[in-house]
């Protein structure tokens, strides 16, 4: 079930066992905090705003990390990857955080 739910104080966003909050920059997952980087944050926040569209993995760099601080596309791998193992229940067959083969990602709530 998705639920998106937004105040003028505060946004949340819920997939799964997940509650996200944006204003608050963390998210529970089975009633407990995890613990993100910042740019861990940011990507997940940018793919939620972004759910059900592919997203490739340059749109992903310029969007998130921005055009002055231009990582590897495996930048962007790497942080699916621990997205996946932080939020999905079986990271190897992951339900939200979808690869598209030659495209980039998506993310279904």
């Amino acid at each position: 079930m998705e639920r998106f739910k937004s105040t003028a104080a505060e946004s949340t966003f819920v997939f799964g066992d997940v509650i996200v909050s944006f204003s608050a920059m963390e998210a529970l997952r089975n009633g407990e905090r995890v613990v993100f980087t910042t740019m861990e944050f940011k990507t997940l926040q940018y793919l939620i705003q972004n759910a059900r569209r592919v997203i490739s993995r340059d749109e992903m760099l310029n969007e998130v990390w921005g055009y002055e601080n231009y990582p590897s596309t495996r930048t962007v791998d790497n942080h699916i990857l621990r997205l996946r193992q932080k939020l999905e229940r079986d990271p190897s067959q992951p339900a939200h955080f979808r690869t598209v083969h030659g495209a980039g990602y998506k993310f279904l709530p």
